[in-house]
Protein backbone atom coordinates (compact mmCIF):
# COMPACT_ATOMS: atom_id res chain seq x y z
CA UNK A 1 0.00 0.00 0.00
CA UNK A 2 0.99 3.53 0.07
CA UNK A 3 1.51 6.19 2.10
CA UNK A 4 0.55 9.58 2.05
CA UNK A 5 2.05 11.13 5.55
CA UNK A 6 2.43 14.70 4.41
CA UNK A 7 -0.52 15.72 3.75
CA UNK A 8 -1.38 18.58 5.83
CA UNK A 9 -2.30 21.69 3.69
CA UNK A 10 -5.19 23.67 2.15
CA UNK A 11 -4.48 24.72 -1.10
CA UNK A 12 -4.21 21.85 -3.38
CA UNK A 13 -2.06 23.75 -5.62
CA UNK A 14 0.92 23.07 -3.24
CA UNK A 15 1.12 19.69 -4.31
CA UNK A 16 1.72 20.50 -8.12
CA UNK A 17 4.86 22.75 -7.15
CA UNK A 18 7.78 21.75 -8.84
CA UNK A 19 6.40 18.15 -10.06
CA UNK A 20 7.66 16.54 -13.59
CA UNK A 21 5.58 17.43 -16.15
CA UNK A 22 2.96 14.71 -16.64
CA UNK A 23 -0.06 13.47 -18.12
CA UNK A 24 -1.90 10.18 -17.19
CA UNK A 25 -4.98 10.66 -18.79
CA UNK A 26 -5.09 10.69 -22.78
CA UNK A 27 -7.11 9.45 -25.50
CA UNK A 28 -6.54 9.23 -29.36
CA UNK A 29 -8.07 7.95 -32.62
CA UNK A 30 -7.95 4.76 -31.04
CA UNK A 31 -10.85 5.66 -29.13
CA UNK A 32 -12.30 8.95 -29.54
CA UNK A 33 -9.61 11.07 -29.74
CA UNK A 34 -8.85 13.64 -32.54
CA UNK A 35 -5.38 12.67 -32.95
CA UNK A 36 -3.71 9.57 -34.10
CA UNK A 37 -1.18 8.09 -30.90
CA UNK A 38 1.84 9.12 -33.30
CA UNK A 39 0.47 12.07 -33.34
CA UNK A 40 -0.51 12.69 -29.42
CA UNK A 41 3.15 11.35 -28.56
CA UNK A 42 4.24 14.22 -30.82
CA UNK A 43 2.36 16.83 -29.09
CA UNK A 44 3.23 15.93 -25.63
CA UNK A 45 6.96 15.88 -26.49
CA UNK A 46 6.38 19.21 -27.81
CA UNK A 47 4.62 20.48 -24.71
CA UNK A 48 7.54 19.27 -22.74
CA UNK A 49 5.72 16.25 -21.41
CA UNK A 50 8.08 13.31 -19.68
CA UNK A 51 5.67 10.93 -18.77
CA UNK A 52 2.76 10.16 -20.88
CA UNK A 53 0.36 7.55 -20.44
CA UNK A 54 -2.95 6.56 -23.13
CA UNK A 55 -5.54 5.66 -21.79
CA UNK A 56 -8.12 4.91 -24.43
CA UNK A 57 -11.87 3.81 -23.92
CA UNK A 58 -11.79 0.09 -23.49
CA UNK A 59 -9.00 -0.80 -26.21
CA UNK A 60 -5.62 -0.90 -26.21
CA UNK A 61 -4.92 -0.56 -30.15
CA UNK A 62 -3.31 2.49 -29.98
CA UNK A 63 -0.58 0.86 -27.69
CA UNK A 64 1.93 -0.35 -29.59
CA UNK A 65 1.83 2.64 -31.60
CA UNK A 66 2.73 5.12 -29.25
CA UNK A 67 4.97 2.66 -27.32
CA UNK A 68 7.05 2.76 -30.23
CA UNK A 69 6.77 6.59 -30.97
CA UNK A 70 7.82 7.73 -27.15
CA UNK A 71 10.78 5.48 -27.55
CA UNK A 72 11.76 7.70 -30.43
CA UNK A 73 11.38 10.92 -28.54
CA UNK A 74 12.78 9.65 -24.99
CA UNK A 75 9.75 9.77 -23.23
CA UNK A 76 8.67 7.34 -20.62
CA UNK A 77 5.86 5.62 -21.49
CA UNK A 78 2.82 4.04 -19.48
CA UNK A 79 0.53 1.64 -20.88
CA UNK A 80 -2.72 2.10 -19.71
CA UNK A 81 -6.46 1.68 -20.40
CA UNK A 82 -10.31 3.80 -18.85
CA UNK A 83 -12.59 0.94 -18.48
CA UNK A 84 -16.00 2.37 -18.31
CA UNK A 85 -18.32 0.38 -15.75
CA UNK A 86 -21.94 0.89 -13.85
CA UNK A 87 -22.26 0.00 -10.41
CA UNK A 88 -26.38 -0.06 -10.04
CA UNK A 89 -27.19 3.09 -11.36
CA UNK A 90 -23.16 4.90 -10.92
CA UNK A 91 -20.66 5.54 -13.77
CA UNK A 92 -17.28 4.55 -13.06
CA UNK A 93 -14.14 4.88 -14.84
CA UNK A 94 -11.48 2.72 -14.17
CA UNK A 95 -8.10 3.35 -15.51
CA UNK A 96 -5.48 0.72 -15.68
CA UNK A 97 -1.56 1.25 -15.47
CA UNK A 98 1.59 -0.81 -16.63
CA UNK A 99 -0.19 -3.91 -17.47
CA UNK A 100 0.09 -6.83 -19.90
CA UNK A 101 -1.88 -5.93 -22.83
CA UNK A 102 -1.69 -8.78 -24.40
CA UNK A 103 -2.98 -10.63 -21.75
CA UNK A 104 -5.86 -13.01 -22.90
CA UNK A 105 -8.84 -12.00 -20.38
CA UNK A 106 -7.56 -8.33 -21.45
CA UNK A 107 -8.39 -8.83 -24.90
CA UNK A 108 -11.26 -10.50 -24.17
CA UNK A 109 -12.96 -8.12 -22.41
CA UNK A 110 -12.01 -5.32 -25.19
CA UNK A 111 -13.66 -7.26 -27.60
CA UNK A 112 -16.85 -7.33 -25.40
CA UNK A 113 -16.55 -4.01 -25.32
CA UNK A 114 -16.15 -2.96 -28.94
CA UNK A 115 -19.13 -4.82 -30.19
CA UNK A 116 -21.36 -3.83 -26.85
CA UNK A 117 -20.44 0.20 -28.19
CA UNK A 118 -21.72 -0.59 -32.09
CA UNK A 119 -24.41 -1.80 -30.45
CA UNK A 120 -25.43 1.38 -28.30
CA UNK A 121 -24.57 3.48 -31.03
CA UNK A 122 -27.16 1.87 -33.39
CA UNK A 123 -29.44 2.10 -30.80
CA UNK A 124 -28.44 6.03 -29.84
CA UNK A 125 -29.35 6.39 -34.22
CA UNK A 126 -32.61 4.73 -33.50
CA UNK A 127 -33.23 6.87 -30.89
CA UNK A 128 -32.52 9.97 -32.39
CA UNK A 129 -34.70 9.14 -35.38
CA UNK A 130 -38.06 9.18 -33.46
CA UNK A 131 -37.15 12.76 -32.41
CA UNK A 132 -36.58 13.87 -36.28
CA UNK A 133 -32.50 13.78 -36.35
CA UNK A 134 -31.90 11.63 -39.30
CA UNK A 135 -28.51 10.39 -38.83
CA UNK A 136 -26.42 6.98 -41.04
CA UNK A 137 -25.31 4.88 -38.40
CA UNK A 138 -22.14 4.76 -41.05
CA UNK A 139 -21.85 8.40 -40.52
CA UNK A 140 -20.76 8.00 -37.20
CA UNK A 141 -18.39 4.74 -38.45
CA UNK A 142 -16.44 7.16 -40.63
CA UNK A 143 -15.79 9.80 -37.16
CA UNK A 144 -14.17 6.89 -36.03
CA UNK A 145 -10.82 5.93 -37.11
CA UNK A 146 -10.64 2.26 -35.54
CA UNK A 147 -13.85 0.12 -34.50
CA UNK A 148 -13.98 1.49 -31.18
CA UNK A 149 -17.00 3.95 -31.49
CA UNK A 150 -18.11 6.08 -28.82
CA UNK A 151 -20.73 8.76 -28.00
CA UNK A 152 -18.30 11.03 -29.02
CA UNK A 153 -18.52 9.89 -32.83
CA UNK A 154 -21.91 10.51 -32.71
CA UNK A 155 -21.74 13.99 -31.31
CA UNK A 156 -19.47 15.05 -33.68
CA UNK A 157 -21.88 14.08 -36.25
CA UNK A 158 -24.45 16.39 -34.66
CA UNK A 159 -22.11 19.10 -34.77
CA UNK A 160 -21.32 18.51 -38.74
CA UNK A 161 -25.16 18.61 -39.23
CA UNK A 162 -25.36 21.60 -37.78
CA UNK A 163 -28.00 20.32 -34.64
CA UNK A 164 -25.70 21.43 -31.73
CA UNK A 165 -22.91 24.12 -31.47
CA UNK A 166 -20.58 21.74 -29.55
CA UNK A 167 -19.70 18.15 -27.98
CA UNK A 168 -20.87 19.31 -24.50
CA UNK A 169 -24.06 20.52 -25.87
CA UNK A 170 -24.77 17.41 -27.81
CA UNK A 171 -24.02 15.05 -24.58
CA UNK A 172 -26.29 17.31 -22.22
CA UNK A 173 -28.61 17.70 -24.62
CA UNK A 174 -29.23 14.03 -25.72
CA UNK A 175 -27.16 11.34 -24.79
CA UNK A 176 -25.73 11.43 -21.30
CA UNK A 177 -28.54 10.19 -18.72
CA UNK A 178 -31.81 11.19 -18.54
CA UNK A 179 -31.75 12.74 -22.31
CA UNK A 180 -33.87 11.25 -24.74
CA UNK A 181 -31.36 9.39 -27.31
CA UNK A 182 -29.63 7.62 -24.37
CA UNK A 183 -28.64 4.07 -23.87
CA UNK A 184 -27.39 2.35 -21.40
CA UNK A 185 -23.53 0.36 -21.59
CA UNK A 186 -22.94 -2.88 -21.46
CA UNK A 187 -22.53 -3.53 -17.54
CA UNK A 188 -19.01 -4.18 -17.13
CA UNK A 189 -18.84 -3.93 -13.54
CA UNK A 190 -15.81 -1.80 -11.56
CA UNK A 191 -14.95 -4.57 -9.62
CA UNK A 192 -14.67 -6.82 -12.67
CA UNK A 193 -12.05 -3.70 -14.20
CA UNK A 194 -10.10 -3.81 -11.35
CA UNK A 195 -10.02 -7.61 -11.40
CA UNK A 196 -9.15 -7.68 -14.56
CA UNK A 197 -5.97 -5.33 -14.32
CA UNK A 198 -4.38 -6.66 -11.61
CA UNK A 199 -5.17 -9.76 -13.59
CA UNK A 200 -2.77 -8.45 -16.03
CA UNK A 201 -0.62 -7.20 -13.59
CA UNK A 202 -1.54 -3.39 -13.82
CA UNK A 203 -2.53 -0.81 -10.79
CA UNK A 204 -5.87 0.53 -11.13
CA UNK A 205 -6.97 3.69 -10.73
CA UNK A 206 -10.32 5.82 -9.95
CA UNK A 207 -10.27 8.28 -12.67
CA UNK A 208 -11.85 11.90 -11.98
CA UNK A 209 -14.34 10.71 -8.73
CA UNK A 210 -15.60 14.41 -8.57
CA UNK A 211 -17.69 13.74 -12.39
CA UNK A 212 -19.36 10.58 -10.58
CA UNK A 213 -20.70 11.60 -7.38
CA UNK A 214 -20.07 8.08 -6.05
CA UNK A 215 -17.95 8.44 -3.47
CA UNK A 216 -19.37 6.44 -0.96
CA UNK A 217 -18.32 2.97 -3.23
CA UNK A 218 -14.52 4.27 -2.76
CA UNK A 219 -14.02 2.33 0.42
CA UNK A 220 -15.60 -0.89 -1.79
CA UNK A 221 -12.97 -0.42 -4.50
CA UNK A 222 -10.03 -0.12 -2.12
CA UNK A 223 -10.85 -3.23 -0.33
CA UNK A 224 -11.24 -4.80 -4.02
CA UNK A 225 -7.72 -3.43 -5.22
CA UNK A 226 -7.76 0.23 -5.97
CA UNK A 227 -4.61 1.35 -5.52
CA UNK A 228 -4.66 4.78 -6.97
CA UNK A 229 -7.21 8.23 -7.22
CA UNK A 230 -6.85 10.90 -9.98
CA UNK A 231 -7.06 13.86 -7.91
CA UNK A 232 -6.02 15.73 -10.63
CA UNK A 233 -8.22 16.65 -13.34
CA UNK A 234 -9.60 19.76 -15.74
CA UNK A 235 -12.84 19.24 -14.36
CA UNK A 236 -12.55 19.31 -10.71
CA UNK A 237 -12.45 22.05 -8.32
CA UNK A 238 -9.92 23.08 -5.73
CA UNK A 239 -12.42 21.94 -3.29
CA UNK A 240 -12.80 18.35 -5.07
CA UNK A 241 -8.94 18.24 -5.36
CA UNK A 242 -8.63 18.49 -1.61
CA UNK A 243 -11.47 16.15 -0.93
CA UNK A 244 -9.70 13.60 -3.09
CA UNK A 245 -6.10 14.13 -1.41
CA UNK A 246 -7.84 13.52 2.01
CA UNK A 247 -9.04 10.29 0.62
CA UNK A 248 -5.42 9.36 -1.24
CA UNK A 249 -4.33 9.89 3.04
CA UNK A 250 -6.93 7.96 4.56
CA UNK A 251 -6.89 5.25 2.28
CA UNK A 252 -3.48 5.02 1.60
CA UNK A 253 -3.77 5.59 -2.66
CA UNK A 254 -1.43 6.74 -5.16
CA UNK A 255 -2.35 10.17 -6.42
CA UNK A 256 -2.51 11.07 -10.28
CA UNK A 257 -3.91 13.38 -12.51
CA UNK A 258 -4.27 13.88 -16.35
CA UNK A 259 -5.74 16.35 -18.81
CA UNK A 260 -8.16 14.13 -20.06
CA UNK A 261 -7.22 14.74 -23.52
CA UNK A 262 -9.16 14.55 -26.87
CA UNK A 263 -8.13 16.91 -28.87
CA UNK A 264 -11.49 18.06 -30.39
CA UNK A 265 -11.65 21.13 -29.00
CA UNK A 266 -9.09 24.07 -27.85
CA UNK A 267 -9.53 23.80 -24.02
CA UNK A 268 -7.94 20.34 -24.62
CA UNK A 269 -4.76 21.56 -25.91
CA UNK A 270 -4.90 24.07 -23.39
CA UNK A 271 -5.68 21.40 -20.51
CA UNK A 272 -2.95 18.78 -22.09
CA UNK A 273 0.42 18.22 -20.22
CA UNK A 274 -0.89 20.39 -17.03
CA UNK A 275 -2.25 18.43 -15.09
CA UNK A 276 1.37 17.04 -12.84
CA UNK A 277 1.73 14.21 -10.73
CA UNK A 278 3.81 13.38 -7.43
CA UNK A 279 6.94 11.82 -8.38
CA UNK A 280 6.47 8.75 -6.31
CA UNK A 281 3.39 8.05 -8.22
CA UNK A 282 5.44 8.11 -11.49
CA UNK A 283 8.04 6.04 -9.80
CA UNK A 284 5.29 3.19 -8.46
CA UNK A 285 4.09 3.21 -12.08
CA UNK A 286 7.53 2.69 -13.59
CA UNK A 287 8.34 0.09 -11.21
CA UNK A 288 4.95 -1.66 -9.26
CA UNK A 289 7.37 -3.84 -7.76
CA UNK A 290 8.64 -0.83 -5.64
CA UNK A 291 6.19 0.63 -2.49
CA UNK A 292 7.61 4.24 -1.81
CA UNK A 293 6.25 6.42 0.72
CA UNK A 294 4.59 9.05 -1.27
CA UNK A 295 5.60 12.29 0.30
CA UNK A 296 3.48 14.74 -1.42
Amino acid sequence: MFCNKSYRKNNADDYRTDFPKADLHVHTTASDGAFSPRETVKLAYQKGISYLAITDHDTTAGLAEAAQECSKYELDFFPGIEFSTVYEECELHILGYNFDWTYKRVRETVIQLQNARVNRIEKMVAKLATLGIQIDFKEVRQKASVSNIGRVHLALVLMDKGIVGSIDEAFNKYLNRGCPAFVPRYKLTPCMALEIIQEAQGIPVLAHPGLSNCDYLIPLLVEKGLQGIEVFHPQHTKADELVYLQMAEKYHLMITGGSDFHGHEEKDLSNFGEMKVPFNSLKKLKNPQSNPTLII
